[in-house]
């Protein structure tokens, strides 16, 4: 999932603009014990997103890490936030949560339509492990593989996998994709068009080219998407002009 950067004392900030808004106190839900400990936690990770304290940031995401699921109800409460820092978060964290988070699906898809590529990704990136949600995903998440964000393409591009069959619209795009400078993106592309499966097969012809990628992850998923896709269609691949699928 796209995220954000905490290195040598600095926070990037999540949103194409970062404006320092008031942290808004979230509401306790009646019956789930684990909301205060999580909305604690969660407005201390924005504060701290907002004020560059990357020590408050380490903290605050260890506290959320440790609940886990249970803090799920937290973040959904932050999804239609006015912060944009904390729809953000709140997707980003119910991302890595997965399939667990699947209760905050309808305030995730409303986010679909943010403003923010951050947290239109996140969202995507968290629906796309839920079941029924493929084919409304899939759009949102080919679009944004075109995203100048490095950490918004990678994450359209693994939650793409997720989607599979669905993607399938997506594959002229993740072909491209295949050529992107960051080796992860371009390793992930492959590995993504091998899920999609036989609707992917127009991306041989480059992937054909990419076998001798000079990084060794690139290199090892491109051959297993070329297994996977096509193994007796080779020579026929090698025929086909890259120009085809571009």
């Amino acid at each position: 999932m796209a995220t954000s950067n905490v290195e040598g004392g600095e926070q990037t900030s999540l949103a194409a603009t970062d404006p320092q808004l008031e942290v808004v106190p979230t509401q306790f839900e009646p019956g789930d014990a684990d909301f205060p400990r999580g909305a604690e936690a969660f407005a201390a990770l924005v504060k701290s997103a907002q004020s560059n304290d990357s020590d408050g940031w380490a903290k605050a995401e260890a506290r959320l890490q440790e609940l886990g699921a249970s803090a799920t109800s937290a973040f959904a409460a932050r999804l239609d936030d006015e912060n944009p820092v904390a729809r953000e978060l709140a997707a980003m964290f119910l991302a890595q949560i997965g399939p667990e988070a699947v209760s905050a699906a309808s305030g995730l898809v409303k986010l679909l339509k943010d403003d923010s590529s951050f947290a239109r990704v996140n969202a995507a990136a968290a629906l796309s492990t839920f079941e029924g949600y493929a084919e409304q995903v899939a759009p949102v998440l080919s679009e944004l593989l075109a995203d100048a964000d490095e950490s918004v393409r990678l994450t359209a591009v693994t939650s793409l996998g997720n989607v599979g069959p669905a993607a399938a619209n997506s594959v002229s795009k993740l072909t491209r994709a295949l050529r992107d400078p960051n080796p992860q993106i371009r390793a992930a592309a492959a590995k993504t068009l091998g899920e999609i499966g036989p609707a992917a097969a127009k991306s041989l012809p480059v992937l054909w080219q990419l076998r001798a990628d000079t990084d060794e992850a690139v290199a090892t998923a491109v051959a297993r998407a070329i297994r996977r896709l096509d193994e007796d269609a080779r020579d026929t691949a090698r025929a086909i002009p890259a120009s085809a699928t571009e």
